[in-house]
């Protein structure tokens, strides 16, 4: 082997060096990106937001469902105050409760509605069932509830 006065390292004839080369460098990432900030956990009032938001749309039928919903949507609304002001996370969880705790007292809200309509509708026609003004009574419940 002869040796060269050329450096090792130098480039064939006809090419330029590459300023920006080392053949030291490494080919990753020149620097650490920093860290993403760690997701916020969720508000504990979102999370049973949530949960009493979905027991109220499943007791909806009975007369808990309503009330259970309202403590529902009251947790919920705080939750989504404390979210506002980046407190916590679980935003989502806080809208689902609101959501779910609304349409549980809506349901709730409409059967006593109809339970309160029918029974006014029930009372009023009686005075008419006495055993010898049946057709007044037929009659009464038919014009009070639709579809009869």
């Amino acid at each position: 082997m002869t040796e060269s006065s050329e450096p090792v390292d130098a480039p064939p004839p006809g090419y330029a060096l590459n300023a920006a080369y080392t053949p030291y460098q490494s080919y990753g990432y020149p620097y650490a990106y920093p860290a993403m900030p760690p997701m916020p956990l969720p508000n504990g009032m979102a999370v049973a937001g949530m949960v009493l938001g979905i027991v109220a749309v499943a007791t909806s039928l009975f007369y808990i469902g309503g009330v259970i919903g309202i403590v529902g949507l009251v947790f919920s609304i705080i939750a989504l105050r404390a979210i506002s002001r980046r407190e916590a996370g679980g935003r989502g969880m806080a809208v689902a409760g609101l959501v779910t705790s609304i349409v549980a007292i809506l349901i709730s809200a409409a059967e006593i509605v109809l339970i309160v309509w029918f029974v006014h509708t029930a009372t009023n026609c009686v005075r008419y069932d006495d055993g010898t003004n049946s057709a007044q009574f037929n009659q009464c419940i038919q014009q009070g509830i639709p579809g009869s």
